[in-house]
């Protein structure tokens, strides 16, 4: 895999590749937004930013696109989002109802007008551009992030962008209270790292559980949001339609899932990234204990579950009595893997044309680390650990073993589900936590950390020549690659 960075020095946090073609946007810490191409033989290079504007005077935390990328969504430590028209680059919606950092923003699949934001604030709210909104002067967004241009470009003063208003509201999505399930387990007295505002941040919050992560499910059941939180690993299911349950006057989730067992006998460990595969089957959790566990979508709810039948369910009146969801099925860990910060991510690739699916999460490492998800291989693999007297077979590529732990922290961890460990770690692309990454429609991986760098890695012959050249005439200047045991590279086949 081959890497390149642009030259900059503002600490990029997140980036989102389009959906129509090979540009990937970049948010820095000084609220600015840079286009990147990241297609191979593109223009201009990957190292020259192809579109470059500010929309926000504070760090931007993520990007989104919607579907046809006609559309950027921003989530900004200033407490707001905007909507941007990417052909003008302008704002044209302004979502202001959070009284924190907003964390995470994303659109409803199928959709271009309705968008969801969660915030430190602990709250969800969800945002209709069709619904009307307040006319209000635009604020100056594009200006140069060139060192050397110091003139300001002003939009033209007769324009206006729309306040939009909130359709629906969560408070206190993650909200400590008293257990709702019969058979829950008790609070754990251990304290969880809390999700500290960055330098640029505005701190504001006191007290509030920080909803850290959302997703909605994919299309058929885009009504259901998927929420996480700093306190602790469980996930919680809503119901968009019936959110609010009015005999307890506050929002109602359809289940929350259950937390590792590990954790009832150690301590809560937050999530910092949610990620769903392919067929929408798996959903792939961040966790701070430096482990990606894996749920079944199916069984969100445990028991009878209309409302993730196929076709949409009719909505009930109110939320009703909270469910519990199916705890983690498996996990994946690795040496080079460690979430120290809620800014580390994940994100799935898509299986398309030749391409296998694969999860890439950050690392505080300085590394991203890629794991296969296909669970043929987990199975059998799993089956030859159970069975040692079975005669041996080949080992598949890309191949996964079960461990009982990992390193560090998971060492202390009782493991109750199968962990494997047998991802790869992109090495000598980034010297400093890897945050943010995205990939692109044609299967590359861009990456973003604390080294002030973007990378954008291919997958090629290059990574074998690479690994197995050494430094002979600076061949590996600015180049990164990703690690492999010996027996790949002497493996002609």
């Amino acid at each position: 895999m081959n890497v390149a960075a642009p030259a900059d020095r503002t600490i990029p946090f997140c980036t989102a590749s389009c959906n129509t073609n090979s540009l990937v946007a970049i948010g820095d810490e000084d609220g600015g937004v840079r286009l990147l191409e990241s297609a191979k033989d593109g223009k201009p290079k990957f190292t020259t930013a192809y579109l470059a504007f500010r929309p926000h005077a504070n760090a931007i935390l993520d990007l989104a696109f919607s579907s046809d990328d006609l559309l950027l969504a921003t989530a900004s430590g200033d407490q707001s989002s905007q909507i941007i028209d990417m052909p003008s680059q302008r704002t044209t919606y302004s979502l202001n109802g959070h009284v924190s950092s907003v964390k995470q923003v994303c659109f409803q699949p199928g959709s271009s007008n309705v968008i969801a934001t969660s915030s430190r604030d602990g709250s969800v709210q969800i945002w209709d551009l069709r619904c009307k909104g307040f006319d209000a002067p635009v604020r100056d967004i594009r200006v140069s992030l060139e060192p050397s241009v110091t003139d300001l470009t002003r939009t033209p003063p007769n324009h206006k962008m729309t306040w939009a208003r909130s359709v629906n509201t969560i408070t206190e999505a993650h909200a400590n209270r008293q257990p709702l399930l019969a058979n829950a387990a008790p609070a754990n007295k251990a304290t969880p790292t809390l999700d500290a505002p960055s330098k640029t941040e505005s701190p504001g919050r006191r007290g509030d559980v920080s909803i850290t992560a959302l997703s909605f499910l994919p299309p058929g059941r885009e009504h259901l949001l998927l929420t996480a939180s700093e306190a602790n690993a469980s996930v919680k299911l809503w119901d968009l339609r019936t959110a609010l349950n009015h005999r307890r006057s506050r929002a109602s989730p359809l289940s929350s899932t259950k937390q590792p067992e590990s954790h009832n006998k150690h301590r809560h460990f937050g999530l910092t990234s949610l990620s769903l595969s392919s067929n929408g089957g798996r959903l792939y959790t961040l966790c701070r204990d430096n482990t990606i566990y894996a749920y079944s979508t199916s069984h969100l709810i445990l028991g009878h579950a209309p409302e993730l039948s196929q076709p949409l369910s009719k909505p009930r009146r109110s939320a009703g009595q909270e469910k519990e969801g199916l705890g983690p099925i498996y996990g994946f860990r690795h040496p080079k893997f460690h979430a120290t910060t809620f800014y580390v991510k994940s994100a799935v690739r898509i299986a398309k044309d030749n391409n296998s699916e694969l999860l890439a999460v950050g690392s505080s490492d300085g590394c991203a680390v890629i794991f296969p998800t296909d669970e043929r291989y987990m199975q059998r693999l799993n089956h030859q650990r159970m069975h040692p007297s079975d005669p041996p077979f080949p080992r598949p590529r890309p191949a996964l073993t079960r461990t009982d732990s990992g390193t560090g922290l998971s060492t202390r961890l009782e493991d109750t589900i199968p962990i494997y460990q047998d991802g790869s770690a992109l090495v000598q692309g980034h010297s400093r936590e890897v945050t943010g990454l995205s990939w692109t429609p044609t299967g590359e991986l861009v990456t973003v950390g604390d080294d002030f760098a973007a990378r954008c890695w291919r997958e090629g012959a290059d990574a074998r020549d690479l690994r197995m050249g050494g430094e002979k005439e600076g061949r590996r200047w600015r180049c990164g690659w990703a690690e492999a045991t010996e027996e790949w590279d002497d493996d002609d086949g």
